[in-house]
């Protein structure tokens, strides 16, 4: 772990799974004296501006991102995007429109799956537990079992009937590395895969680093020292960037991950910088001003 964590790198807000809303979020990033946090929602960068105002008016640096879901070789990656351009028009912005109404479609055949599976679920018990979500996934729908009296809790839900083999889980769009790496890269930002440590496929990365990959969050809060120190070396033989982050959703979620338990110091915060700047700097060469959509 980094001497002197500065930035956490991975958090969630209500956009999509996360349980505090993006000023919450930011409040709660500031009150855990960190100076710098990405917003990291699932498929959505809908949390972002709010974020921003907010860490505008107390002092603390809101990275724009998201968190993408790739498939290599039929296993599934999470890949954060950091330093993104989140205006509507900008090019990642047609991947999350498609993402989203595929998102809300997917927890909506959940319902009808757990349904019939002898567990009521209605497409308006989703929306109800989904809230202003911009992003509807899976700890909704589990929300949503809880309210009916089918779960106990959220991660009750998750794990008995939306997982593996359960009832109602109905697996997302598959999206390859590259088309993931490809729309981040666009956008102006670094591609980096999350939490190697947690299902490891290390066979993996050197090859995800050949299509075009920048980096692996070597810092994740559920890394051992092991893992922590194995992923940054991997990542600095390669050259690679090295992230990290709390991976914060809210205690319903991920009980005991508190903001700011995991992170990064300014000089790989720095790294990362450099990257996404010279990744703008590249784009600017390649779409002169004069001609840019």
């Amino acid at each position: 772990m980094p001497a002197a964590i500065l930035a956490d790198l991975h958090a969630h807000t209500t956009a999509s799974d996360g349980e505090l809303e993006p000023e919450a979020l930011v409040d709660a990033a500031s009150a855990a004296g960190l100076n710098v946090l990405a917003v990291t929602d699932h498929d959505t960068v809908a949390g972002v501006a709010r974020a921003q105002a907010r860490g505008t008016a107390c002092g603390l640096e809101i990275v724009p991102g998201c968190e993408l879901t790739a498939y290599y070789q039929n296993v599934e990656l999470h890949i954060l995007a950091f330093f993104v351009d989140i205006a509507p028009d900008a090019p990642l912005a047609a991947m999350l429109e498609t993402l989203r109404v595929k998102r809300k479609s997917r927890a909506f055949e959940m319902a009808a799956r757990l349904t019939k599976a002898g567990f009521p679920l209605s497409d308006e018990d989703v929306i109800e537990a989904a809230g202003g979500a911009d992003s509807i996934g899976k700890p909704h729908v589990a929300a949503a079992l809880v309210k009916r009296g089918h779960a106990r809790s959220v991660r009750d839900g998750l794990l008995r009937f939306l997982v593996g083999n359960a009832p109602g889980n109905v697996p997302k769009q598959q999206l390859s590395p590259e088309e993931v790496f490809a729309a981040v890269h666009e956008a102006g930002g670094v591609a980096v895969l999350a939490h190697p440590g947690i299902v490891p496929h290390d066979e993996l990365i050197a090859p995800l680093f050949r299509l075009g990959m920048d980096g692996v969050e070597a810092y994740h809060l559920s890394h051992s020292d092991v893992n922590r120190r194995f992923y940054a070396g991997l990542a600095r033989r390669y050259e690679k960037a090295v992230s990290g982050g709390s991976d914060f959703h809210g205690p319903g979620v991920k009980p005991g991950v508190t903001l700011g338990a995991s992170g990064v110091d300014e000089a790989i915060l720095a790294d990362l910088r450099k990257r996404a700047a010279a990744r703008a700097e590249r784009l600017s060469r390649a779409t002169p001003a004069s001609i840019r959509i």
